[in-house]
């Protein structure tokens, strides 16, 4: 039933500006094509154990298009990308992947405004689990599709509200898999006020339940209220906060848990004229592929510094923390430093070159612990707005 709504809401925004008397047709249209290739060492590319480690030469071919259509009301925006992944020795790990999102938007009046957005990714589990989560698992094909819906009402200048629902499934493939299908709900609403032109406040209300396929249909509810805040102290450097408490239930293990604890985030963004900085941190609790109820604690820092209209450094430096709430399982921490230095070649096309070193211990199994040594050159083209009616 949910998936019939989803679809007529998508229906109904595409259909809606052209046939509404009002609607503008003074459109603006655009499409931006990017590619990639991308030559890598890696010293240990299934993250294993010591003594266990494969080492290979790894080749990354990437491309992506981002598509554009604009009038005074409507917006619809799509972006795609594929990625072909081949490996010089264990060729058995070649993959493809792909990630496709559509989105579209449109401004019912001068208060409202409704949106929906649909996705589809082809990926495989263990790069993924660990970028997004700081969370190693057995590297299996994976899909993950869906969609959301949602609206921003302004009552006044100073109050608004912004409500979404997200529905996600995650179907896995393959002779054998370790981990079942599942799909999640994730409901979000945020009443918004504007205490100055420099400051912004915010209630950020969330549920997300998910649901295991398999025996028993295991399930992890969270709920969460978090009072928030951003100020902007100029144009170019900012600070977004907010502190609160999350409640969970959880059914995914033989005896039904309730636990409950304390959720945070700080984002400090600052841009100077030749440099960028940003420092993220936070604590949040998710439902791991793995049917785990897990707090995790991340920090993450990131700067670049331009040495002259060309050339470029950057590093990025992060710490993540998963504690599993079910005291069977092993707690763990992630580690990952990415240094790189890089050239535009053109206006349009760059050369990078960029290490990254990763660490991952278990604080029961030391034992397990591991780390990757990665090393890697890439040549990127973008064509910014390439075809264009403007």
């Amino acid at each position: 039933m949910r998936r019939h709504v989803l679809g007529a809401t998508v229906i109904a925004l595409v259909v809606w500006p052209f046939y509404s008397p009002s609607s503008s047709w003074a459109a603006d249209w655009s499409l931006s094509p990017s590619a990639g290739l991308t030559g890598r060492y890696d010293d240990n590319i299934l993250f294993s154990e010591e003594g266990t480690e494969l080492e290979d030469e790894v080749g990354y071919a990437t491309f992506r298009v981002e598509a554009a259509y604009d009038t005074d009301r409507f917006r619809a925006a799509l972006n795609s990308g594929v990625q072909g992944e081949t490996y010089a020795e264990y060729d058995e790990f070649n993959t493809l992947d792909h990630d496709h999102r559509l989105g579209l938007s449109y401004g019912v009046s001068r208060n409202l405004d409704v949106r929906a957005a649909g996705f589809f990714k082809e990926d495989t589990t263990q790069e993924t689990e660990l970028l997004e989560e700081g969370l190693l698992v057995r590297r299996e094909d994976r899909q993950k599709f869906g969609g959301n819906a949602g609206f921003d009402y302004d009552f006044t200048q100073q109050l608004s509200f912004s409500a979404d629902w997200t529905r996600r499934y995650s179907k896995y493939y393959g002779d054998s898999t370790e981990f079942d299908d599942r799909t999640s709900d994730t409901i979000e609403l945020a009443p918004q006020y504007m205490l100055s032109p420099q400051t912004k406040l915010f209630l950020a209300l969330g549920f997300e339940d998910t649901e295991y396929d398999s025996p028993g249909d295991p399930e992890i509810k969270n709920y969460r209220v978090k009072p928030s805040f951003r100020h902007d102290f100029a144009e170019d450097f900012y600070i977004q906060a907010g502190a609160g408490y999350r409640y969970t239930e959880d059914d995914s293990s033989p005896d039904e848990t309730e636990t409950d604890g304390f959720i945070f985030n700080i984002d400090f963004h600052k841009k100077w004229k030749r440099a960028t900085a940003a420092l993220l941190t936070s604590r949040d609790q998710y439902a791991s592929i793995d049917e785990g109820n897990v707090e995790r604690d991340r920090i993450t820092i990131r700067g670049s510094y331009n040495l002259t209209e060309r050339f470029y450094t950057s590093v990025s430096a992060t710490y993540r923390q998963n504690r599993v709430e079910d005291e069977s399982e092993d707690d763990n921490e992630y580690y990952s430093v990415t240094p790189a230095i890089g050239y535009a070649l053109t206006p349009n096309v760059t050369l990078q070159a960029s290490v990254d070193y990763s660490e991952y211990n278990y604080e029961d199994n030391p034992s397990e612990d591991r780390d990757q040594f990665r090393a890697g050159l890439t040549l990127t083209s973008t064509w910014p707005r390439l075809f264009t009616n403007h």
